[in-house]
């Protein structure tokens, strides 16, 4: 089995629905609302008395949730997938019925957490074996076939199904050819062809009279249009174009952009260099119509060509040209197609394909039982693990005492230890309640998640001194119909937080969990749920008395729980309407949610173990034909023996299967810091707002990896971005720029300090960016000054000016990297950490504009501050000195010591990172 990415974000399934423009809450009290609703297939019974191992959102459940897309619940790999090409139909006496046996699964590892102590950069000897870990496997069964990605307005199917094509919508292929016009004569002569953006060329000797008029002797890659039959047929203004290591061959650069429709009259989509689509954006090549090209994923307006798939850009995006295909185009310019995969079989992906929390899984399927009046939309979840899991949570529960208090993320209630306190007109933050006013005993135990009480309203929390002086602290939550009186009634009101009284848990302590097997047979669970609705005769019941019975007894430890959980009219006898009931109520649903039960799978065909139900559902002739009918159905929607024995899939069917909803709210519970949109909006308070979807990318990539990278206290965070605002700037620019001035040039480096010529030829004279003869500062000025400023520099790593590595691994990233010598140091620090991002083999010194895109560019800072250990500077505190002490690390010779300054103190002074 391939090494797996471990779970670091959990997501539920479905988005709330939420009014226009209001922020959507993700609760765990919604979802189990939701389910309560559900017309069937709860966890962990079903209608039919047998045990159901996962949960069904259907037309019960999209009152409160948008179930237009599935989500995926974590972090994970796809291992598997089947689609209908369309959906199969079961004939029933009452006529033909559709289901989907389509499906995604996706592998998870779930690990606990290692504890360290406060300030360590590695975990202790006593904690360096390897962290106990889970397999687990999340199912999204019954989803839409093929058919229905074909309609007209349909939604587009995840990548791993068929990976999404894009062309210019003709409509949209507007856009003409822009590149250098090749011209009979220097200056004004006739024009007899353009080079295209992109295309490489040989030059000549420049001419006498303007020597950056150069003959055009050669096209290496790409082509003039229209072509040029013979050397020596035109001339070359080199000023727009950009120069490489190889002598006399230069580029057809971003800059230039003339237009010659009569020439080279195609006319397409333009590829856009960085996909910020503005002004400052370069045009980089053309997208021609009937092009056919695969996309980087992302939500921005502008999205990254992933390859070309059919056809060819202007000029062809080889992989190894310096335009390569690293470039942007407009995604609303596009219009999508997918290639049919192979449908009604169970795909096995090797290798799986990696997949986050919240990506899209695939849409809910039609699905229509033999009594359902018409299909309705449903989808399956199911989560389960095939490891040992009762030895994980026993080791999970021993390391749990040893993890940090902020790691204890649950808020335990026990039933008879506290009252709840009516609200009362006057209680608000000034005159809060007190321990001593009456109250309702609470009745029921219930675990709350933190960042639940902590996403209340501000009218339904108050935080009270408990001294004179500042000291401990009460914390009072407002909770409206989650909790029940010693009667089982809904109760409100206002909870104190107290010690002993109420007890913060670790998700790694499983509290309230318990693990039961199942022992009894489908035949005695069938006999038990028929006879508990009443549809037995006396004879049936007669017959199947001890089936009945072991059913009654079998699975003690569960059966108990669910009859004092479930059983409302004590009656010995559980029913689907019980379930239900006992869903509606938090405290009861919680319960249920937290039985982990270990059963055979209903996706593992046994012909013997359905065929044992025959005498019990072919007691009469037509609920016999039903019944044949059903066997089918649940033949062909089996997939376990195609999976038997790989991707850890066991052979026999036997799995523990958990409440899934009930698993998320649990391990999604956080307490404490996460970076949000917000905070970066504040901190790069120019970045425009197309610039959005980066700052969020920057927050996620940094929730995602914020222990790993060093950033776990306030301190660290706030000198870590004291350095970043002052290197990418306020408006965000993760690619250093060379619009210098020719003065500036000589008093910073070396080079154009021995060649102040030069200096001036490159830089601005006195306005930006106007050089002394009058031209503007152009790529190749830029390349210039890159190349004087870095080349040569042992201490980088580069080559020689000529070598032209100053402009290659010139600053990128939010840290400016900086050189070979960084890039190649980047490139084996993300190596020897792929198992924070499994797969992700990049190679920075090759292609360095990798780092233009975000996580990189994060990733980038992130390693220098942890290759130079300046978390460990930053742990020694909030004065300038300790800021100085990190800048000379970061940057020894920057004339902006006073600005970083600046910097950490607004940050710290306004509390950003606490």
């Amino acid at each position: 089995m391939t090494e797996q990415q471990k779970i670091t974000n959990w997501s539920y399934p479905f988005k709330p629905r939420t009014a226009p423009g209001a922020e959507p809450t993700e609760d765990v009290w919604l979802y189990q609302q939701a389910l309560a609703n559900a017309l069937g297939g709860h966890y962990p019974l079903g209608t039919n008395g047998l045990w159901h191992g996962g949960v069904h959102f259907d037309q019960g459940t999209a009152g409160l949730l948008d179930q237009s897309s599935v989500y995926c619940i974590a972090d994970g790999e796809v291992i598997a997938y089947r689609i209908d090409e369309r959906y199969p139909v079961s004939e029933y006496e009452s006529g033909p019925k559709p289901y989907s046996t389509g499906f995604v699964l996706v592998r998870h590892r779930l690990e606990v957490p290692q504890p360290t102590p406060a300030n360590a950069s590695q975990p202790t000897a006593a904690t360096s074996s390897p962290a106990p870990s889970l397999t687990l496997f999340s199912l999204y069964m019954h989803l839409l076939d093929w058919d229905h990605y074909g309609l007209e307005g349909a939604p587009n199917p995840p990548s791993f199904i068929s990976e999404t094509l894009y062309t210019v919508k003709p409509a949209k292929a507007t856009d003409p050819t822009l590149g250098l016009r090749v011209r009979a004569t220097p200056g004004n002569g006739p024009v007899t062809a353009l080079l295209p953006k992109g295309t490489r060329v040989e030059v000549g000797d420049a001419h006498p009279g303007s020597p950056k008029w150069r003959r055009l002797l050669n096209v290496i890659e790409g082509a003039a249009l229209p072509s040029l039959a013979a050397c020596g047929s035109g001339w070359v203004f080199t000023g727009e174009m950009e120069s490489t290591p190889a002598p006399n061959v230069f580029l057809v650069g971003e800059h230039a952009n003339d237009h010659e429709p009569n020439l080279a009259p195609q006319r397409g989509l333009n590829v856009r260099k960085t996909g910020r689509g503005n002004a400052s954006d370069a045009k980089t090549g053309l997208l021609p119509e009937g092009t056919r090209v695969s996309l980087e994923p992302g939500t921005t307006p502008y999205r990254k060509i992933k390859a070309i798939i059919e056809g060819t850009a202007l000029p062809p995006l080889a992989d190894n040209s310096v335009r390569n295909i690293h470039g942007y185009v407009h995604f609303d310019s596009l219009q999508a197609t997918q290639a049919t995969p192979i449908c009604g079989v169970v795909h096995l992906l090797d290798p799986p394909c990696p997949i986050k929390a919240g990506e899209l899984i695939g849409h809910p399927g039609h699905y229509q039982n033999h009594n359902d009046a018409a299909p309705q939309s449903l989808l399956h979840l199911e989560l389960f693990s095939c490891d040992d899991v009762p030895a994980f949570i026993a080791q999970s529960r021993a390391l749990a005492a040893a993890l940090p208090a902020e790691q204890k993320t649950q808020l335990k209630i026990h039933k008879g230890a506290s009252k709840l306190i009516p609200h009362r007109e006057g209680i608000d933050a000034s005159h809060p309640p007190s321990i001593t006013d009456a109250g309702t005993t609470i009745g029921v135990d219930l675990i709350i998640p933190i960042s639940t009480l902590e996403r209340l309203p501000p009218s339904h929390k108050i935080t009270v001194n408990t001294a004179t002086t500042p000291g401990p602290v009460t914390h009072w939550w407002r909770l409206d119909n989650l909790l029940a009186d010693n009667d089982g009634n809904p109760i409100s009101g206002w909870l104190a937080e107290q010690d002993l009284i109420t007890t913060r848990h670790s998700p790694w302590e499983w509290e309230g969990f318990e693990c039961v097997k199942d022992t009894g047979t489908p035949l005695e669970k069938l006999a038990y749920s028929l006879d508990a609705e009443g549809v037995l005769s006396d004879e049936e019941m007669q017959k199947y008395r001890s089936q009945i019975s072991n059913a009654n007894s079998g699975s003690i430890l569960a059966l108990a729980k669910l009859y004092n959980i479930v059983d409302r009219d004590n009656d010995g006898v559980l029913t689907s309407r019980e379930i239900c009931s006992a869903l509606e109520k938090p405290w009861q649903a919680q319960v249920l949610g937290q039985l982990i039960a270990r059963y055979e799978s209903e996706w593992f065909w046994n012909k013997i173990k359905w065929e044992e139900l025959n005498s019990l559902l072919e007691e009469d002739s037509r609920q016999s034909l039903v019944w044949k009918v059903e066997k089918e159905r649940v033949e062909a929607l089996s997939w376990w023996g195609d999976l038997a024995g790989k991707h850890g899939i066991v052979p026999d069917g036997v799995a523990w299967h958990f409440c899934s909803i009930a698993i998320v709210a649990a391990l999604t519970s956080k307490s404490g810091f996460v970076f949000t949109l917000d905070m970066m909006s504040r901190i790069f308070i120019n970045a425009t707002i197309s610039r959005r979807d980066d700052l969020q990318e920057i927050a996620n990539e940094l929730n995602e990896h914020m222990n790993f990278y060093k950033l776990d206290t306030p301190l660290r965070r706030s000198h870590f971005f004291a350095q970043v605002m002052q290197e990418a700037g306020s408006a965000l620019s993760i690619e250093e720029g060379f619009v210098w001035k020719a003065d500036s040039l000589i008093q910073s480096f070396s080079f154009f300090a021995a060649n102040p010529t030069l200096a001036r030829a490159y830089g601005y004279a006195t306005y930006k960016p106007i050089k002394a003869d009058g031209t503007r500062m152009s790529q190749a000025d830029f390349e210039s000054i890159a190349n004087g400023a870095y080349g040569g520099r042992s201490d980088l790593g580069n080559g020689d000016r000529t070598s032209g590595d100053g402009w290659k691994y010139r600053g990128r990233g939010l840290k400016q990297l900086t050189g070979r010598a960084n890039y190649r140091s980047f490139t084996q620090w993300h190596e020897s950490n792929i198992s924070e991002w499994p797969g992700d083999h990049r190679k920075f010194e090759e292609t360095p504009d990798i780092l233009l895109e975000m996580r990189y560019a994060v990733r980038s800072a992130a390693a220098f501050w942890i290759i130079n250990k300046l978390y460990e500077k930053a742990d020694n505190g909030a004065s300038p000195a300790v800021v100085e002490s990190i800048t000379d690390t970061v940057n020894p010779h920057t004339p902006s010591r006073k600005y970083r300054i600046n910097n950490f103190n607004l940050v710290w002074g306004r509390g950003d990172f606490k």
